[in-house]
């Protein structure tokens, strides 16, 4: 009966009380689902408050595939995840700031994310103490190595676009005091790279057996010439430094037969050796990669590697996205700057929850009810100060109780049962009489508010609902369970 689709679990155990039955959640479902249609059906657009639903359904299955161990699965989870949480933070912080001016609608649209996520994440049984901190953690981790491979990554982008300028400098002609510590800083950089490529890259291991004797000797030799090279380089240069302090340098190199050859040597090895450089690098790096993938890959977590994989791909999207960013002008470039602090604001959130279980403010057992009745308690106090019709106030208050009771239910049928068993009939029999009794409640109400209107109290005014919905909330806080 999963409207949803299939779950990411397969649960079975007698007294499994991660989540409600199926058939709960499906009364708890369509009851959210009639309340989000009726609140954009009353702004004069109908998918207003369920066009983030994707999001919602995206980050929950997200947290969900967190707590797996395979690597397909933690990959995956990351990726579903952080940029869903990014989005609907982006729309909470938008939120936030329009409910300076309209606190209805802001209290609308944060309580519709709230209630969609807790559907879902009943659906999908991610929201539990362990779920919210494996979260947590592990998404934290992916977004502290997203920042290291930015850092990185812009300090190399920083060196290569420094190196190209003095490499263009030398080959276009340059002085010849210029031209000297060119050559050998080139020279030592080259060396040096070249030493680094050489120790990484497994030639030995790549070598047959009944000739590595001789690999290393001939490997030995050329490392030790790489090194000799890079010292006299660097030696030149530490001269040319001191030469340079006391004035000696600029005269002897004024010398024509001295000057002339190094500047043109430089104009004609300039490029070649900042090449040779950059390539032995790129290659030092992918040989000490695979080496770590191979030989260090079972030292590693299955989730540390699944966050480092994740980190990679957000680095990789983030940069693809800046030609988007640059064509949208300045909001693009500040939009641009703003998507890496982001998950700050998600990783806050996260942490206010993991406090909420500890101090018991959220029922771990019935964590997803909970938020699916605070989500409509708080879409009817928003539409309580926009204007609404009283009779979708009381829809969504009454709303927020069935959900709860009907979510309670099924979690004590799973919690006595198990999901083996097969209980429709039953939880469908509940849920029918709870909503039966809500439609009810909504039309006393209903009733009650028209007569008022007839003598015209103002007891019925929306600052009076809005208290009302209010004390529905302190009093679910003291019955939550």
């Amino acid at each position: 009966m999963a409207i949803g689709g299939t779950r990411l679990d397969n649960p079975s155990a007698v007294g499994d009380e991660g989540r409600p039955r199926g058939a709960s959640l499906t009364v708890i479902a369509v009851v959210v689902v009639a309340v989000l249609a009726a609140a954009g059906y009353l702004v004069g657009k109908p998918l207003m408050f369920t066009s983030f639903a994707l999001f919602v359904g995206f980050m929950s299955a997200g947290m969900a595939l967190l707590s797996r161990d395979r690597l397909q699965s933690t990959v995956l989870g990351h990726l579903l995840f952080l940029p869903s949480a990014v989005v609907l933070s982006a729309l909470v912080g938008a939120s936030g700031l329009l409910g300076l001016a309209t606190p209805g609608v802001a209290a609308l649209a944060v309580g519709a994310l709230a209630a969609m996520f807790g559907v879902t994440a009943g659906w999908n049984d991610a929201f539990d103490q362990p779920t919210v901190r494996t979260t947590l953690v592990e998404s934290g981790l992916s977004y502290l190595l997203f920042v290291v491979w930015l850092i990185v990554l812009g300090v190399f982008v920083g060196l290569g676009l420094l190196g190209r300028g003095v490499v263009l400098s030398l080959t276009r002609g340059a002085g010849s005091v210029v031209s000297f510590f060119g050559l050998f800083g080139l020279l030592a950089i080259a060396a040096f790279c070249l030493y680094v490529a050489v120790r990484a890259f497994p030639a030995i291991e790549l070598t047959p057996v009944h000739r590595r004797d001789a690999a290393r000797a001939r490997y030995r030799r050329l490392k030790s010439t790489l090194l000799r090279l890079t010292a006299v380089a660097g030696i030149a240069v530490v001269v040319g430094f001191l030469g340079l302090v006391t004035g000696t340098i600029q005269p002897l190199l004024s010398v024509p037969f001295v000057g002339g050859p190094i500047v043109v040597l430089t104009r004609l090895t300039a490029i070649p050796l900042a090449s040779v450089a950059t390539l032995a690098l790129i290659m030092a790096v992918l040989a000490w990669v695979t080496r770590r993938a191979t030989a260090g890959f079972e030292n590693l977590s299955t989730r540390t590697v699944g966050a480092a994989v994740a980190a990679v791909c957000y680095s990789v999207a983030l940069l693809a996205s800046i030609p988007t960013f640059l064509r949208l002008g300045y909001i693009g470039v500040a939009f641009f700057y703003l998507v890496p602090v982001l998950p700050l604001l998600v990783y806050l959130g996260l942490v206010g929850v993991v406090i909420g279980f500890a101090t018991g403010m959220l029922p771990g057992r019935a964590a997803s009810p909970a938020v699916v009745a605070a989500g409509l308690v708080a879409m009817g106090l928003g539409g309580a100060m926009y204007g609404f019709p009283s009779l979708f106030v009381f829809a969504a208050v009454t709303g927020a109780l069935v959900t709860w009771d009907v979510g309670t239910f099924g979690l004590s049928v799973t919690a006595e049962l198990g999901h083996i068993p097969e209980t429709r009939r039953l939880e469908l029999y509940h849920g029918v009489v709870a909503v039966g009794i809500g439609l009810v409640a909504v039309a006393g109400l209903t009733v009650i508010d028209l007569a008022r209107r007839s003598v015209g109290s103002g007891i019925g005014s929306p600052t009076t609902m809005g208290l009302a919905v209010l004390g529905v909330v302190l009093v679910a806080v003291g019955l939550r369970g």
